[in-house]
């Protein structure tokens, strides 16, 4: 493992940034399209190309409101999730709840995963990598991931392909939405600004008016390739998309999946 293996204070973006802000109440609404039947169908493709058994322990780094983890638990895992939004952690909590499932849920930063080989299987899903201001605390996301996988550990990462997002980006739409506060209606601004995608959500309704940031930064293959290696991870597949096709160049999708590297004991 190099020296990215534990994030310092010194170099953590303060908790001012957009991803405090953005995932709230409202992310709630505004991407309920984001179903238990997506997350189901997204799991068993990854079932289908990983060593995933019943009775593993299953890891999601920003887990978000659960969905993918209560997939697994109907599989019969042990689910654990880490997601730094109170909101949605309380969402997942309640989700698993009203089924019964028996699931931990850390409110924590990715960049600080406080796990060390606690887990057989560890997933990131819908575009939740490249959050951060500097590539580097994107690296300190995967040194974790790396960290809290068991020798010989299966990983799943979920990631947009740059070439078909910068030919098909939408600079602008709308739509509206039944949310918690009447009728809402949403405008979204999309613009490319370097290797990032930057979208600007503004919602109206009831409540009123208020304007939310996402910025994910994209990774070329080749370029997710040496990050995935500098961690300690080896790449088994990549795939394209949630049917199972080959990543290609205009694939939607870049979903990556392996294990854990061994270390070296040769003499």
């Amino acid at each position: 493992m190099n020296d990215l293996a534990f994030a310092n204070d010194d170099v953590l973006e303060n908790h001012t940034d957009w991803y405090v802000r953005t995932f709230s109440d409202d992310y709630l609404f505004l991407y309920a399209h984001r179903s238990e039947e997506e997350a189901e169908a997204h799991v068993q493709a990854a079932v289908e190309h990983v060593p995933f058994r019943a009775g593993q322990h299953v890891l999601d780094i920003a887990c978000g409101a659960g969905r993918h983890l209560l997939a697994f638990s109907k599989r019969g895992a042990c689910v654990t999730g880490i997601d730094l939004s109170k909101v949605l952690l309380e969402n997942a909590r309640l989700r698993f709840a009203q089924r019964k499932f028996k699931a931990e849920f850390v409110q924590k930063d990715m960049r600080r995963i406080p796990f060390v080989a606690q887990f057989d299987g560890v997933t990131m899903w819908f575009t939740s990598f490249g959050y951060f201001e500097k590539s580097a605390e994107d690296r300190f996301v995967l040194a974790g991931l790396s960290r809290a996988l068991k020798s010989h550990g299966w990983w799943w990462i979920d990631l947009p392909n740059p070439n078909y997002i910068k030919d098909t980006l939408v600079p602008f739409s709308k739509r509206k939405i039944d949310g918690p506060h009447g009728l809402a209606l949403v405008h979204e601004r999309r613009k490319m600004v370097g290797n990032r995608v930057v979208k600007t959500i503004s919602v109206e309704d009831d409540l009123g008016k208020r304007t939310y940031i996402e910025k994910v930064r994209l990774y070329t293959p080749e370029r997710f390739a040496a990050m995935i290696f500098d961690a300690g991870l080896s790449a088994d597949g990549i795939l394209g998309d949630y049917s199972g096709a080959s990543f290609k160049r205009q694939s939607p999708r870049q979903i990556w999946f392996g294990r854990k590297k061994e270390p070296d004991v040769s003499i």
